[in-house]
């Protein structure tokens, strides 16, 4: 099964000449439980898990045509391919719409076939930052460009609901789906809400009623755009955490609730990409 690696401006890296990707192998999530023994309670307190890490193996078919000097500097174009950037998307060729973020940390050697022009070789990749495949587009994209099965950059993989396909909302009240598999996290994951021409008198609300989650925004507002861009809160340049609650909306799998209160706005718009296990 092929694969496509990509710069982080997700250009293509297109691999020099006789290398072929042939596998992309990836396992499960390895999962860190938290426990604790006490004193007088059988067994051990289950605290819950942390999801750690999934190890990665690309695999390549090298062959040379030209003699023992053009397997060498086939080789060294490969190592430069490999160090080309800080880090690397990487994408299954049978799945085009989701991507890891990858770096090649530790040496590899190709494994050469006696008597041919032929070699193979396993690299052995890591994950860098979230452990979750993520899509190559995001709700903004779904919003701006229109959904449909047809198109590769969506397909009919990754759980697109075809009712709930609006991610800029101009009422106080609407539905936020959610097509992947993991809880979209403001803390560590990329999620930008921006609230356009917001008046309020004090306590502007942004909840979401699916988790019970708010985010509150204290202060007065009068036409300014609220941006919660992760865990940061914008308005104009300046972040404004300390005049909210410190709390934010998190989006579980399939449809969230979202109410709008104590204000009104003219539009909310919600970016992210979809993540998956």
């Amino acid at each position: 099964m092929g694969f496509t690696l990509y710069t982080p401006e997700m250009q293509v890296l297109e691999f020099p000449v006789g290398i072929k990707p042939l596998d992309f192998l990836t396992s499960s999530i390895s999962k860190e439980r938290i426990e604790e023994s006490i004193d007088g309670i059988p067994g051990n307190v289950d605290y819950g898990f942390n999801y750690k890490d999934r190890s990665i193996t690309l695999t390549f078919w090298l062959t040379h045509f030209h003699g023992e000097h053009d397997y060498h500097l086939m080789k060294a174009e490969l190592n430069e391919l490999l160090d080309k950037t800080d880090y690397m998307y990487v994408s299954l060729d049978a799945l085009p719409s989701r991507i890891l973020k990858i770096t090649v940390d530790e040496a590899y050697i190709p494994e050469r076939i006696l008597r041919s022009n032929v070699a193979q070789l396993e690299v052995t990749a890591r994950i860098s930052g979230l452990p979750f495949w993520r899509t190559k587009y995001t709700t903004q994209d779904i919003q701006t460009s229109g959904y449909t099965a047809i198109v590769e950059k969506y397909g009919t993989a990754d759980g697109i609901h075809i009712d709930h396909t609006k991610y800029t909302h101009t009422t106080n009240e609407f539905t936020i789906f959610n097509s992947g598999n993991v809880t979209i996290d403001p803390r560590n994951m990329y999620l930008y809400i921006q609230a356009r021409y917001v008046n309020s008198t004090g306590n502007f609300t942004i909840e979401n009623i699916t988790t019970g989650e708010k985010f509150i925004y204290k202060s007065p507002l009068d036409n300014y755009h609220l941006i919660l861009d992760g865990a940061k809160v914008k308005i104009g340049l300046y972040n404004r955490l300390r005049d909210s609650n410190r709390n934010f909306i998190s989006l579980v799998p399939g449809e969230n609730k979202i109410k709008i209160s104590n204000g009104t706005i003219e539009s909310i718009t919600f970016d992210s990409p979809f993540y998956y296990k």
